[in-house]
């Protein structure tokens, strides 16, 4: 079994996300050559991209390369994890969904982690600039994203220039119909879905890989930037002891049911006949069970654009 190297960074949205990119017409001199995959099917006229976010970054991303924006102009669809541009706008709903994460009984963070993993936890996130007390009411999982938004803030990239976010806001200008793969709801769900005892094992984890989260990062967004397939997934997975109950109902949740199922609602769509431009995170595209991969399964051609 695979799992991730480091954090939820490619396969969830940070819970401290805000803001958005002021798009700007500029020149296409960027270098940059992502990921994008094409899927097609013997018989049908149309196409569907996918093409791999990543939900931050630097503004030198941008422009996209042409390869990228012509099969996003060319779709008439934009199917995305779910609308984080309407999502942001709904500050009581916002509030209601954290709710998912306090800890029963008004207990603290403090009640399920050792004096060490506490302490470690509060200075990554005071050093970055995000800690708060008011987060000691909050779960194990709320923390172990909490490191998410450290790392984001330590390697200095930013949310503001996701590529979720960029193109979310370009098909709402170009009013491109936008489809919703999965939803905040669901997102939040699975999170707070899991023991506590599993949710304390990954923040202790998290904790004594941070360092090497970050650097991982760095390296990731490198590569992300180059489209080196190989290399990329390389370094997002590793193999897993199948002999971790907890680290596999992990795994099934977070990655294989997800994925499984936006994989359906694309060929859905897809069948429909429209071109569709999908972009999710990465991870849930590469990889052995990733989207890509299922289509190949399907019987579809899928070929790297670039």
């Amino acid at each position: 079994m695979r799992k991730f190297k480091f954090l939820v960074f490619l396969l969830f949205f940070s819970f401290l996300i805000c803001g958005c990119i002021k798009k700007e017409e500029k020149e296409p001199t960027s270098t940059n050559t992502p990921l994008l995959f094409e899927v097609t099917k013997e018989g049908n006229h149309n196409k569907l991209y996918l093409f791999g976010s990543i939900h931050a970054a630097e503004e030198n991303l941008y422009p996209l390369p042409d390869y990228v924006m012509d099969a996003y102009k060319n779709s008439k669809v934009l199917a995305v994890e779910f609308d984080l541009i309407e999502y942001m706008k709904n500050l009581p709903k916002q509030m209601l969904d954290l709710k998912k994460f306090m800890n029963p009984n008004n207990k603290s963070i403090k009640d399920y982690l050792s004096d060490e993993i506490y302490e470690e936890s509060v200075k990554i996130l005071t050093n970055a600039g995000i800690y708060n007390s008011m987060f000691d009411i909050y779960s194990p999982m709320m923390w172990y994203t909490l490191l998410e938004n450290a790392v984001i803030a330590d390697v200095e990239l930013e949310t503001t220039y996701g590529v979720d976010e960029y193109l979310l806001q370009l098909a709402k200008e170009d009013t491109k119909e936008i489809l919703e793969l999965e939803s905040a709801d669901y997102q939040y769900e699975i999170l707070s879905s899991f023991d506590y005892e599993t949710q304390v094992q990954l923040l202790e984890q998290g904790i004594q890989e941070y360092e090497m989260s970050k650097k991982n990062m760095v390296k990731f967004y490198d590569l992300y930037k180059q489209g080196n397939k190989k290399e990329l997934e390389e370094i997002v997975f590793l193999d897993m002891d199948d002999a971790n109950p907890s680290m596999s109902e992990y795994t099934n949740k977070l990655v294989t049911v997800r994925n499984q199922n936006m994989a359906i609602s694309l060929e859905k769509a897809f069948e429909s006949g429209q071109n569709v431009f999908c972009t999710v995170g990465l991870a849930h595209i590469i990889g052995e069970g990733g989207i890509a991969s299922l289509f190949e399964q399907q019987g579809y051609t899928v070929t790297i654009v670039k």
